[in-house]
């Protein structure tokens, strides 16, 4: 992936931007993720984005609600985009920044929203510790489910904390419902032992069956 300046692409936010809403998937800020649009609307929006500043945010929708939404999202820009020949498209976005909705503007055919941009405190206590713990749960987690992956050979020494942290909160099979109450805790080290506790009782389920 290319390497982005969250400063540089901030300094063009102007305190609203589309929302794109799914069903099934929570964005957390620091990780990057690949999108396919294909609603109509989305593609619009997609389309008149694509023009101005690349940015849109990414909230679920509460359960079996076709337009009630979650207001902590995630803040994405798009780092990659192809148009493909059905007129689709496909998105590489990284998510920059955690936002809480404030208004929804509902005139265009997608919403748009005015959002305030929320500081997570990324202080962890003890964090080469419990970075460690994260990692070594996550190899062997992984590892157990899939025995063609050689997990000890990453180096995560160049991947903060909090990016570590997100991206285990994105990749990890936990409830969409959970991984919104992980996104909205405003603390990184609540965050990582939050997930270290759901490893633990993952690895645990996992001897059991063995």
């Amino acid at each position: 992936y290319k390497m982005i300046n969250a400063k540089e692409i901030l300094n063009n936010f102007c305190g609203k931007t589309p929302i794109f809403p799914l069903p099934d998937f929570v964005m957390f800020p620091k990780t990057a993720y690949s999108f396919n649009v294909f609603e109509p609307r989305y593609k619009e929006m997609v389309s008149d984005i694509l023009k101005t500043n690349k940015l849109f945010c990414v909230n679920l929708k509460k359960d079996n609600s076709e337009s009630e939404i979650y207001n902590i999202g995630t803040l994405c820009y798009i780092i990659e985009s192809e148009k493909l020949d059905n007129g689709n498209y496909t998105l590489i976005a990284s998510g920059i920044k955690k936002i809480k909705i404030n208004n929804i503007d509902k005139t265009n055919s997608y919403d748009v929203a005015k959002l305030d941009l929320i500081e997570d405190d990324n202080t962890v206590v003890e964090e080469q510790l419990k970075r460690k713990k994260l990692i070594n749960k996550f190899i062997s987690l992984v590892a157990s489910s899939n025995e063609n992956i050689n997990l000890n050979i990453i180096d995560t020494s160049m991947i903060s904390t909090e990016m570590l942290t997100n991206l285990g909160s994105l990749i990890l099979p936990l409830e969409n419902e959970d991984k919104q109450k992980l996104l909205e805790l405003n603390d990184v080290e609540l965050r990582l032992e939050v997930l270290c506790q759901f490893l633990d009782s993952e690895l645990k389920v996992e001897s059991d069956l063995i």
